[in-house]
């Protein structure tokens, strides 16, 4: 349609109106990408301003997993031993909490494999929140799994300010990913932490062999949901996985729907996640398309970016990189 329909829903959104809908989204994600990124970018100055939000992560909990995602290495199904590991309760994630606010972060997210923290591990959980908010100025988020609203009271009361749960995918491909367990279990989970007063960060793993359309659907399960940060997760095909074969996204695809995720939820931080060290850039022309996030450092079971590299990718957007105080 061009760039009169582009600027026309950019400004429907700039100004408030009418909330964009899944069929003008999807004809969005087919417009030139220059303009599209364009207006994108102008929509998050609008909205969110210049600070660019940077969380580093940790693993408290790694081993064999009991669910069954399809592209995870620490899962059920997948053909590879990973050490076990629990440093729930551990002064270590304290001292790591502390290296990464001393490189930058403005976040840190302890993030445990499994489908939940047992009660056992969630008072051991909190005693970790606590020795973090103490003696750390950072903002604590976590990823512990199906909790309930009273194990979100707890860590909140701790010090805990945003939990993390990837909804992955639309609903409609979701099963073809993991079948332990259930997208709307993930839902019941954002909402009992919501209704705790806690931030929620949910986002996407793409290139899992998904479609356009369930990525555009996606953005809508998330604006449904009211989350506050969406991290936009590339797959890296791990080995003894069954989604060992997938073909990764393009950047160009990779940005595209990073500028539709900016239209259909203007407010939002919109964080570059795992994945984007494929990209020769790093994932920087996202920072110009709508994006006003970052995780940095490494990840999970993968490698990650610098935080020296980080900052100067985000600087040389023009964003401010002063951190707010936790």
């Amino acid at each position: 349609m061009g760039r009169e329909y582009v600027e026309e829903l950019k400004n429907r959104v700039l100004s408030g109106g009418a909330e964009i809908t899944y069929d003008e989204a999807l004809q969005l994600a087919h417009e030139d990408l220059d303009i599209l990124a364009a207006s994108a970018n102008e929509i998050r100055e609008h909205f969110c301003g210049d600070r660019c939000d940077v969380c580093s992560v940790i693993s408290v909990k790694e081993g064999r997993c009991t669910e069954n995602c399809r592209y995870c290495a620490q899962s059920r199904i997948a053909e590879k031993d990973i050490p076990e590991v629990n440093l729930l309760g551990d002064a270590a994630v304290t001292e790591g909490a502390d290296v990464d606010y001393g490189k930058g972060s403005f976040r840190y997210c302890l993030v445990a494999e499994g489908r939940r923290l047992s009660k056992r591990e969630v008072e051991l959980a909190e005693k970790t929140v606590q020795d973090i908010h103490d003696n750390v100025d950072i903002n604590i988020c976590a990823s512990f799994g199906l909790l309930d609203q009273d194990d979100f009271t707890k860590l909140k009361s701790a010090g805990l300010s945003m939990i993390h749960n990837n909804l992955e995918t639309s609903p409609a491909y979701f099963p073809e990913v993991c079948t332990s367990h259930t997208q709307e279990q993930k839902k019941a989970t954002i909402r009992a932490a919501k209704a705790a007063g806690l931030m929620v960060c949910s986002g996407s793993l793409f290139g899992m062999g998904e479609t356009l359309e369930d990525r555009v659907a996606l953005a809508f399960e998330l604006r449904e949901l009211g989350v506050d940060s969406v991290p936009m997760n590339l797959l890296n095909p791990r080995e003894g996985t069954p989604f060992y074969d997938k073909t990764p996204l393009t950047e160009e695809e990779y940005v595209r729907t990073i500028a539709v995720y900016r239209f259909v939820m203007p407010k939002v931080m919109i964080r570059l996640a795992a994945g984007r060290g494929r990209y020769e850039d790093n994932g920087e022309a996202a920072l110009a398309a709508g994006a006003n996030a970052v995780i940095s450092g490494d990840f999970l079971t993968t490698d990650g970016t610098s935080f020296d590299l980080d900052f100067d990718m985000i600087r040389r957007k023009g964003f401010v990189t002063d951190r707010p105080h936790a």
